[in-house]
């Protein structure tokens, strides 16, 4: 069967590999129908990504597809079923397991990052990992329920509530998404970007407060909109190290930060001692695949809008490519296995 490999930078193209098969009894194989291409894909791609650098991967680890065989053991699933791929696994037995957390289990192991992903034909892969999808859900839209389930995360982890205020920095793909998801969940959500096309992006899906920081005071607009209170939360999914020392000073008292896309910054202690504010990370998702999957009908809206760009199976190399680019007016880039198929 045909799978997408890269190799660090030497190479990156389709090879011949062998079709996985049922090795243990609780294992099902799926045959693949879509993935999204995430930034950690991108970073693969150009080898950048310190867990693939000097490896051979298949990446891809937003994708969905259709039950074609299932272990012995196996009691949820069955042949025929659509599903999506949970791309953590875990030891089930330190102490982040323990507390419920395996995503970040000590030997967590994600799938598409430091093992192969979901960018080939077929895929075997514990029950655990597979949840059943609708049928009302396409299998673009399948491609984003991974995505949704890390803003589901950063939700979680902000202990985000109806009567909060949301800060996001950055209109990308997942900071549309988490500002989608804090929406529905009965929050005041407020986000800041530079670029034209992610500035209409996100006035497009109905975020209340868009906010232009090359024509706005980033700080005077947050401040005017939450009466000089500041944020509850701020979200970070744009990676700028300045924003991330402000946001101290932007925070409302016992607000929390959250660093979504991770870069080292400094913070002044003092200041959030005084506030008592909380710096919380996320990582991946947890418990969080389910509930998206039975609310997807309020983001399947928006979930479209975000999806920008389509390719077959065949041309992956060129939607790297597209991806690597970087554009502004590119949101969610999806692969089909059969695009002209629904």
């Amino acid at each position: 069967m045909k799978a997408f490999m890269i190799e660090d930078t030497r190479f990156a193209g389709f090879i011949e590999v062998e079709e996985p098969q049922i090795c243990s009894p609780t294992a099902v194989k799926v045959q693949v129908e879509s993935v999204g291409i995430c930034g950690t894909d991108i970073k693969i791609y150009e080898g950048h990504h310190s867990q693939s650098m000097g490896q051979k991967r298949i990446p891809g680890h937003e994708f969905a597809g259709v039950v074609t065989e299932i272990g012995e053991q196996v009691k949820g699933l069955k042949k025929g079923d659509r599903v999506v791929h949970e791309p953590i696994s875990y030891c089930g037995q330190c102490y982040a397991c323990l507390k419920g957390e395996g995503n970040v289990c000590a030997q967590v192991k994600v799938t598409g990052c430091n093992m192969s992903g979901g960018l080939e034909e077929y895929f075997v892969s514990d029950e655990r990992q597979w949840h059943r999808i609708p049928d009302w859900i396409s299998w673009n839209e399948a491609a984003l329920i991974e995505p949704y389930t890390i803003a589901a995360q950063v939700c979680a982890r902000a202990e985000l509530a109806p009567e909060d205020t949301l800060l996001i920095y950055g209109a990308g793909p997942i900071g549309l998404m988490l500002a989608d998801t804090a929406i529905h969940m009965g929050a005041m959500v407020m986000i800041s970007e530079i670029s034209d096309g992610r500035l209409r992006m996100a006035r497009e899906i109905g975020i209340p407060y868009v906010i232009d920081s090359t024509r706005d005071n980033l700080r005077e607009r947050v401040m005017e909109l939450t009466g000089g209170y500041g944020p509850n939360i701020i979200a970070d999914c744009a990676g700028i190290v300045q924003l991330d020392e402000e946001a101290i000073d932007m925070l409302s008292p016992c607000g929390r930060f959250v660093p979504v896309a991770a870069v080292p910054f400094m913070f002044d202690g003092y200041k959030a001692m005084r506030k008592q504010l909380k710096i919380v990370a996320s990582r991946l998702q947890m418990h969080q695949f389910a509930p998206v999957i039975s609310n997807f009908r309020q983001y399947q809206e928006h979930a479209d809008r975000i999806i920008t760009d389509v390719f077959d199976f065949k041309d992956t190399k060129k939607a790297f490519a597209l991806a690597g680019q970087r554009r502004p007016e590119t949101g969610k880039i999806v692969l089909r296995f059969n695009k002209y198929m629904d």
